[in-house]
């Protein structure tokens, strides 16, 4: 019997002696309170690999790369692997305490080889939720489809590599996962993945099945650590009359989560989204209206402090969605769902932001050009520039599909 209870008790502790938390983890595997990755894209001419990334997290407070520490976004001992540990084994082998969910418009083929058809009436949102229902879990939002591929440590998609990615990772206490719960309710997440048992949020229970609630709200989270108060925001639906010209609607960017979010923080913003996206929309730029400034390209340095590498990559090679202030002087950094796309106003969405000084410097560093705004003597009626009803894609960007 004692040999039972010792095996027991070694399954439940880590290498180190310490029970396993489920928290954000570093490349060092030590927990974290939280993190932000950026990852660049496959850029042959410039020899990225597509698994390069920016990063920055609570305890550093500055950037790092994968240039640093030598492991790529897909390492099996890298960020996102040690992460995700606590899903790389068998649901029957999880722990009673311990559920998770994944949710994605964009699966990874299920277990028989087929991809689920996920509809537009679902949240364009991506993510991983996991807790311990005793003590911490985890909220990783990223842009990335088919992420996770596998639980184990295949997890990284090997499409993943075409595009600039973004992940943000908190660690929270397991009772504001009630809120994010009914985040993932109010942008219709579509679970590809999961296992809640009974007992668990009726929130979460409510997620994976499936059940619909979508609808905008704002809600106040706190990080397990205190080391951050964050806002999770699910955006209003654009509700498109039958036979309505759009283009002519100006109540359509009642859906553009970015707008939402200037209104919010009182702050006109920078956003990047993707840039091969059908319908792609024009900075907004309306007289006594906060603006919202598409970025054309990005510039990253991903080598070490003494060692440049800078890459320069566009719009239509960044799968990212990410927002900051364009203010100095105001720290919001918001890592998100959705693109400013007209078809995008329809389908639910949100995005993670918070106020801090280092991340924000860090995303604004990166800005390289933006879409000006149209002149002052063309702001007073409409938004300005329209979208075309063509995709209006990034010149040069490989735009080969509308499948983001």
């Amino acid at each position: 019997m004692w040999r039972i209870f010792l095996t027991i008790c070694l399954l439940c502790w880590s290498a180190d002696g310490q029970v396993r938390e489920v928290r954000c983890r570093n490349e060092k595997d030590e927990p974290v309170d939280w993190y932000i990755m950026y990852k660049a894209p496959r850029l042959q001419e410039i020899y990225t690999n597509g698994l390069e990334y920016i990063y920055i997290d609570s305890i550093g407070k500055k950037k790092q790369t994968s240039t640093d520490h030598k492991k790529l976004i897909d390492n099996p001992n890298g960020v996102l692997a040690n992460t995700l540990k606590p899903i790389f084994k068998l649901t029957k082998d999880m722990p009673a305490d311990f559920g998770f969910i994944s949710y994605s418009d964009q699966p990874p083929p299920d277990e028989t080889g087929a991809v689920p058809n996920v509809g537009s009436t679902y949240g364009h949102s991506k993510g991983v939720v996991m807790m311990d229902k005793t003590t911490t879990g985890v909220w990783l939002l990223h842009s990335t489809p088919k992420f996770p591929f596998k639980r184990d440590n295949n997890f990284w998609p090997s499409s993943g590599t075409k595009n600039a990615q973004t992940f943000i990772c908190v660690t929270f206490k397991y009772e504001e996962f009630k809120k994010i719960g009914q985040h993932l309710l109010d942008i219709r997440a579509f679970p590809f993945d999961h296992q809640i048992p009974e007992g668990f949020l009726k929130e979460l229970i409510d997620v994976t099945k499936k059940k619909r609630s979508p609808g905008d709200k704002i809600q106040e989270l706190t990080s397990a650590g205190g080391e951050a108060s964050f806002r999770s925001i699910a955006k209003e639906l654009y509700d498109k009359k039958p036979r309505q010209d759009t283009l002519k609607d100006s109540k359509r960017f009642d859906g553009d989560l970015y707008l939402t979010i200037a209104k919010r923080y009182n702050t006109d913003v920078r956003v990047q989204t993707w840039g091969c996206q059908t319908g792609r929309e024009g900075s907004y730029c309306v007289q006594n209206q906060h603006q919202v400034i598409n970025i054309k390209s990005v510039k990253a340095d991903l080598g070490k402090e003494n060692d440049k590498w800078e890459v320069k990559w566009k719009a239509g090679k960044d799968h990212s969605k990410w927002c900051v202030a364009k203010d100095n002087n105001n720290h919001l950094i918001c890592i998100a769902d959705v693109n400013r796309a007209l078809s995008q106003y329809e389908r639910p969405g949100g995005a993670l932001c918070f106020e801090h000084q280092q991340a924000s410097e860090l995303f604004k560093g990166l800005i390289d050009q933006i879409e000006d705004c149209p002149s002052p003597k063309r702001r007073n009626s409409s938004p300005d520039p329209i979208p075309s009803k063509k995709a209006k894609l990034d010149p040069g960007s490989d735009c080969d599909d509308d499948s983001d």
